[in-house]
């Protein structure tokens, strides 16, 4: 496979110089990281505000995507048609969204441009005026979207499964996209409120491009540096999640349709936790690797019984579902369940073969590299370093760190996590699937 070419030492060639980044802190709190790439005339800017989907009541879920996506429709100085001509004008862009745990902003320019889109995103952040008449358009389009989303099987049957998974007043057991009832509840007053929550020290933002360290760090003061917030968010205080004691099983209808998605989970763990690594590894054998794993080897490809099969670890601030899921023939439900039960069992009993981990290791490592090509990519890992604490240095450490994860620690991390006897499964699909 091709990705096995991309070697370890290329990968510490093309991260080595990330150690070059500055990091500087301005007054009011706000992080700045700033990489010079000397190799591109272009720059890119990334965004993080610490301030997401986690802070919603249930009632008002979808507010902080909301919020955030409406940043860009006006300010104090631009409406939203001046902020877009300026932008395009000069062939920049710029953008806002809201998830789980964070709020996000940000632009790509040529590097001379820089200090328009940070003039621009920072009138954005500080000074939005969230006009009435664009907030409703953008309603609209979040509750289109939501709509279409609500008859993908899916869509459905990954909501199904936080439901299961979470208690309901756990942030987790929701979408961050909010429900068609929740968004056309929010009004003016909710998304102004919410975004005095936003604060420089809960700031952080990536640039990288052809650019230079202090002429940036100037920038940044002229436009963020008189930012100061004024209302601190409440204190998340984060439920506890109950231990799962016996399979747990639900099947949402949708008439009419040809597929059902089953999607399989427990509770994984934490991004800091120090077994994260062997469970990524872990995972990518599972129902990443190659074509999908080893879940698309007997599901897909050997039985010829699925679509799509795969596995996904969402480790983050909190434990995330550890899941698994395919898509299928209605007809081939129970069967699919069954095989995938059986893979994730012998998974648990046997640990990975030695191809498996060395190949994982190969993929994890050269994808290092491949995501570190481009401005944006750089940008976004920045704000991730951050975010967990992991040091300007973890992309040189990064491929030490995975060739480290022995067969061993994926076995051990695999029976601690993943189980056949206590988990949770959705499904969603025609009346036809619900043979459980």
């Amino acid at each position: 496979m091709s990705w096995l070419s991309l070697s370890t030492s290329a990968s510490n060639q093309a991260t080595q110089p990330l150690l070059n980044t500055t990091r500087h802190v301005l007054p009011n709190g706000l992080v700045a990281l700033i990489y010079r790439n000397p190799t591109t005339p272009t720059v890119s800017v990334r965004g993080r505000v610490a301030l997401g989907a986690a802070y919603e009541h249930a009632a008002k879920s979808g507010l902080a995507a909301f919020t955030a996506a409406t940043l860009i429709r006006g300010t104090q100085h631009r409406t939203f048609q001046q902020l877009v001509a300026e932008t395009e004008e000069r062939g920049c862009s710029v953008n806002a969204g809201g998830g789980m745990h964070s709020s996000s902003f940000g632009g790509k320019a040529l590097a001379e441009d820089l200090p328009l889109i940070l003039d621009v995103l920072a009138d954005m952040v500080k000074h939005p005026t969230f006009p009435s008449t664009e907030v409703e358009k953008l309603r609209g389009q979040f509750l289109t979207g939501l709509r279409e989303s609500e008859e993908e099987t899916r869509f459905q049957a990954s909501r199904a499964l936080r439901k299961l998974l979470y208690p309901a007043e756990h942030p987790y057991s929701r979408l961050s996209s909010g429900s068609i009832e929740t968004v056309q509840a929010l009004t003016r007053d909710d998304l102004v409120a919410f975004h005095q929550w936003y604060r420089p020290d809960l700031t952080t933002i990536a640039i990288v491009g052809d650019v230079q360290a202090d002429q940036v760090i100037a920038t940044l003061e002229q436009t963020f540096g008189d930012w100061q917030g004024n209302t601190s968010p409440p204190d998340l205080l984060w439920p506890a999640v109950l231990h799962i004691e016996q399979p747990q099983q639900r099947h949402i209808t949708l008439a009419g349709k040809v597929q059902t998605d089953i999607i399989w989970a427990v509770h994984g763990l934490k991004r800091q936790d120090p077994a994260y690594y062997p469970a990524m590894v872990g995972n990518i054998i599972l129902g990443r690797l190659g074509m999908g794993g080893r879940l698309s080897d007997a599901i897909r490809q050997e039985q010829g019984l699925a679509y799509y099969a795969s596995s996904s670890l969402d480790a983050d601030v909190q434990a995330g579902p550890w899941a698994a899921g395919a898509g299928v023939n209605p007809a081939h439900v129970q069967r699919v369940i069954e095989l995938l039960l059986h893979e994730i069992e012998t998974f648990r009993q046997q640990g990975p073969t030695a191809e498996e981990l060395d190949d994982t290791k190969a993929f994890l490592t050269g994808s290092m590299a491949l995501r570190l090509e481009a401005n944006d990519g750089i940008a976004a890992m920045l704000l991730g370093i951050e975010e967990f604490d992991l040091g300007l240095d973890y992309v040189v450490r990064y491929p030490a760190i995975i060739h480290d994860v022995t067969a061993e620690q994926v076995t051990d991390v695999a029976r601690t996590y993943l189980s056949t006897e206590r988990y949770v499964l959705a499904t969603a699909g025609p009346d036809t699937a619900k043979a459980l």
